[in-house]
């Protein structure tokens, strides 16, 4: 029998902090043990005056002191506390991270929104029923948290686009604040704002989509779902009917008798509102008959990562898949060759495996490359004759969910720098640590490599298959009806890189000709 093991998970949110307890075991379901919710008296002013103050920072810390009191009664050892939003945006952020440390011994990691919407998604896919069976067809899942919105759709069991917008409940409340004071028609101010946000939104959504499902889910969700009669900590479904049913409840009743009603803090009772609109211009807007609401929050997306990562845990859906998914359609929406991407993330995925006891990257590397084979030929798009520094522009600046900030910047260097070569002096490459400057160049090996076996963009060779001898020679074989001789000298006039950095030298070989 495996050894279970116990993992604390803390989320310093906006206007409370959690902590929750799992118990895992190799390849068995996570248990929570204990989840402890404290509600912050002083409510966050980082999304207006981008600071968390003073007064703030100690109620965080003698909170935390709580949590890692409860974590010592535990004996816990492996503890992740994350923070999202409101810590991204305060410029003071460093020295409170710094002070939490010191004085509760816990060392928190800000997450950039590519990163935290990845937890998002992973707590809704293993909590969600029939998840796969959704994705099947048009699905919109809306992710409403503190500071943004994030609005990530899936067809045909892929993710085809993930958009952020800053409409987050809280952000809302606080920026129409002053407003609220100057009129007696704040629900249609807050509708207006709300609407003019979603139109934005709507502006560069696809538009081929059939919607058949909505998911919802974010921290004040599981208010609307009690609003509505049901239990906060399950997963539940409401028509649209009933829906509208809870968005008429909120519009008759005040902030107080809300808060009374379900017992909550004054703070949360007027985010409501906010949230319970975007998900009814959403319904109004994609026609679907109902809402899905599963029971998922940030910590049980870290702990279902933690547990796929140290315990072996299978979930429901491989989290890569997302991110290559959203890479191809970001190729797609940029008009690249479909046939030649194809092929060349074909290649460089045969080149990485075979030459694995040499580079010794992880799976984790290898996905990073097969986003930038994937997007690497983006910036043709905008410029043709000088394609590289636009395709660095839009893997930097596109975000895809799965991928951290450092590693899109990873991803974009490689997507930039396989045909230069003289990378080495560029400034983008000479200002990142040394460990990346490392990955950089052995991605950009490979990729160059792949790309230089497709140079005609015919894909004349078939069937391609990658060894490596003892005596450190690469062979890449294939067969062909065409004639290679143009492709094998642009092969071998871009093998350098290789042969410098993994001390291989890459041969190209055609096995037989077809017939």
């Amino acid at each position: 029998m495996s050894k279970k093991s116990l993992l604390a998970v803390i989320d310093l949110g906006s206007l409370s902090l959690r902590m929750k307890i799992f118990e895992l075991g190799d390849k068995s379901i996570p248990k929570e043990i204990e989840s402890v919710r404290k509600y912050l008296s002083i409510v966050s002013k980082a999304y207006t005056e981008g600071v968390i103050s003073q007064a703030q920072s100690a109620e965080l810390i003698e909170i935390l002191e709580g949590f890692a009191e409860k974590i010592k009664e535990y004996k816990i050892k492996d503890v992740v506390c994350v923070a999202t939003s409101a810590f991204r945006e305060a410029s003071n952020r460093a020295m409170v991270i710094e002070q939490i440390r010191v004085r509760t011994g816990i060392k928190v990691t800000v997450l950039d929104n590519a990163k935290e919407r990845y937890f998002h998604n992973l707590a809704v896919k293993e909590s969600q029923p029939c998840f796969v069976d959704l994705v099947s067809q048009g699905t919109m899942v809306l992710d409403i948290g503190s500071g943004s919105m994030q609005a990530t759709l899936y067809d045909k069991s892929e993710l085809i686009f993930s958009q952020n917008t800053m409409l987050g409940s809280l952000r809302v409340s606080e920026l129409l604040s002053d407003l609220a004071k100057q009129t007696t028609h704040y629900t249609e101010v807050l509708e207006e704002y709300v609407s003019q946000d979603l139109a934005e939104y709507h502006a560069i959504e696809p538009k081929n989509i059939k919607y058949k499902n909505l998911i919802v889910f974010g921290s004040d969700i599981g208010f609307i779902k009690a609003l509505a009669g049901e239990s906060p900590r399950e997963y539940c479904y409401l028509s649209k009917e009933q829906f509208d049913d809870v968005v008429s409840a909120l519009l008759r009743t005040n902030t107080e008798a809300l808060a009374r009603k379900l017992d909550i803090t004054p703070a949360t009772a007027p985010l409501l509102l906010p949230t319970a609109l975007m998900v009814k211009k959403m319904l109004d807007y994609t026609g679907i008959e109902g809402v899905h609401m599963p029971d998922a929050s940030l910590t049980e997306g870290v702990m279902y990562d933690y547990a796929w990562t140290h315990k072996h845990y299978d979930l429901v859906a491989d989290p890569n898949a997302d991110v290559v998914s959203s890479a191809r359609h970001v190729a797609k929406r940029y008009k690249s060759e479909k046939k030649h991407i194809t092929f060349v993330e074909g290649a460089a995925m045969a080149i990485f495996d075979a030459t694995r006891k040499i580079h010794g990257m992880s799976s984790r590397e290898r996905t990073l490359l097969r986003v930038a084979a994937i997007c690497h030929e983006v910036g043709k798009f905008i410029n043709i004759s000088n394609p590289s520094p636009s395709t660095y522009s839009i893997i930097d600046r596109t975000e895809l969910i799965g991928i951290s900030d450092k590693e899109r910047k990873i991803t974009a260097l490689v997507g930039r720098f396989y045909v230069d070569p003289d990378f080495y002096m560029d400034e983008r490459y000479k200002e990142i640590p040394t460990e990346d400057q490392v990955l950089v160049s052995k991605l950009t090996a490979i990729l160059r490599l792949a790309d230089a076996i497709d140079a005609s963009h015919k894909q004349k060779l078939r069937d391609i298959t990658v060894t490596l001898s003892a005596d450190g020679v690469m062979t890449i074989s294939g067969d062909t009806i065409y004639d290679m001789t143009y492709d094998k000298w642009f092969f071998e006039n871009h093998t350098d890189l290789f042969t410098q950095f993994f001390s291989v030298k890459a041969l190209l070989k055609v096995r037989r000709q077809i017939r």
